[in-house]
């Protein structure tokens, strides 16, 4: 059985890798073999590889003062590790891979966040990687339409020991990403979920499951 590629991309704190724990628990109920993944890696070791995690480390580093060439190679780098040791095997074994992020997530950061050509990281990663892995069976992006929700959000999380790369950037940097993923959204016909509801409210994690579930036909 072929297996399935389903990505659930997005801004830092829209949510994505709760997202995908849902669809892993929904899927494994209905007794499917699945595959987690977090690029460019994990605290879950189940979801990466210890390359991979070194990598992370280093990208995740806002100490780290780095050019977007250097960004693009290093999350190049933990993108093939994923594909080959994680990704790939699981898919040629008929799982279903659910991935919070992929390499959507540098055209929108690396592309319209730090100005790199766009066709240029499509080229890089096609080295990287693969056809398959370019063109998921389902991709959706999760959205929050309001900066102080979204920075709010990511206050909740532990503190963390270093700034983050691009967590911490300033809201212009934050602005383009938001602009990006509109763009890469009408630009690929990607289905886009507001975790913000139309009256102002937060929406629950249980509404937001729904509705992906709902764009996945399960």
């Amino acid at each position: 059985m072929k297996g399935e590629y389903i990505v659930i991309e997005g801004s830092d704190g829209t949510g994505k890798s709760t997202q995908v724990e849902r669809l892993a628990e929904y899927f494994r109920s209905e007794n499917r073999d699945v595959c987690v993944v977090e690029e460019p890696g994990s605290d879950d070791p189940d979801k990466s590889t210890p390359v991979a995690n070194e990598l992370r480390r280093l990208i995740k580093n806002g100490n780290l003062v780095r050019s977007p060439e250097i960004n693009l190679a290093l999350f190049s780098a933990a993108r093939r590790e994923l594909w080959r040791e994680k990704i790939a095997p699981a898919l040629a074994k008929g799982a279903i891979v659910l991935s919070a992020r992929n390499y959507f997530s540098t055209l929108v950061y690396q592309g319209y966040g730090e100005g790199l050509d766009l066709d240029y990281i499509r080229e890089m990663t096609a080295l990287f990687t693969s056809e398959r892995y370019m063109s998921p069976d389902h991709s959706l992006i999760l959205t929050i339409n309001d900066e102080t929700e979204r920075a709010k959000r990511i206050a909740e999380r532990r503190q963390l020991e270093v700034p983050d790369t691009f967590e911490s950037r300033g809201a212009d940097f934050q602005q383009r990403l938001a602009a990006g993923y509109s763009e890469l959204a009408r630009d690929m016909q990607l289905p886009v979920i507001d975790c913000i509801a139309a009256e102002g409210r937060r929406k629950t994690v249980e509404e937001i499951q729904l509705e992906i579930r709902e764009l996945l036909g399960c």
